[in-house]
């Protein structure tokens, strides 16, 4: 990795967690998360996919107490996913999306939308693309760019949004490193 601020050996899961970078555009409107996991782009594009692997590192971003009851994925051109998590103070929230380009293992966009309750999506969603490199040493480099339809208050994206991604995504390199 050419990133000075990235550990140079990942070999551990604490040093991959160090290599997480989430950083939100000026005008709040996309975000690009770049971290580094410890299996080849074929494992970890799966567990972005698959439903097995998705409960079992999805949620752990979420509220301690809070439960996915939802969560479906079919990972074709076309094809659609859905997840619901309930959260201990807030109910429902859920996950729309359409997958709009699959390049397996090296690439997977998406249009999503993000529903707060039981309402059905509604207005423009967001286009995510997910890229996974290997790095050669049998490791991934996933670059997350996320192009949001309204901007994002900074402060609260951080503390909660960019949070919750970096603890899942701890979570998921737990997953696909053993």
């Amino acid at each position: 990795m050419t990133d000075p601020a990235t550990p140079s050996d990942l070999s551990t899961l604490d040093a991959r967690r160090g290599s997480t970078r989430i950083e939100l555009s000026n005008d709040g409107l996309s975000y690009q998360c770049i971290r580094v996991f410890g299996a080849p782009p074929d494992r970890v594009f799966r567990a972005f996919t698959d439903p097995a692997d998705l409960r079992i590192w999805f949620p752990s971003g979420a509220p301690e107490g809070s439960e996915m009851t939802v969560c479906e994925s079919n990972p074709v051109d076309g094809g659609r996913y859905h997840y619901v998590m309930l959260l201990p103070e807030h109910g429902p929230i859920a996950w729309h999306g359409t997958y709009t380009n699959i390049d397996r293992p090296d690439r997977l966009d998406a249009d999503e939308w993000f529903v707060m309750g039981d309402a059905d999506p509604t207005g423009s969603p967001t286009a995510q693309t997910l890229t996974f490199e290997p790095t050669g040493d049998g490791f991934t480099l996933m670059t997350m760019q996320v192009n949001m339809p309204e901007p994002e208050d900074p402060e609260t994206f951080m503390e909660q949004s960019a949070a919750g991604l970096s603890t899942s995504l701890a979570m998921m390199d737990e997953l696909v490193s053993t």
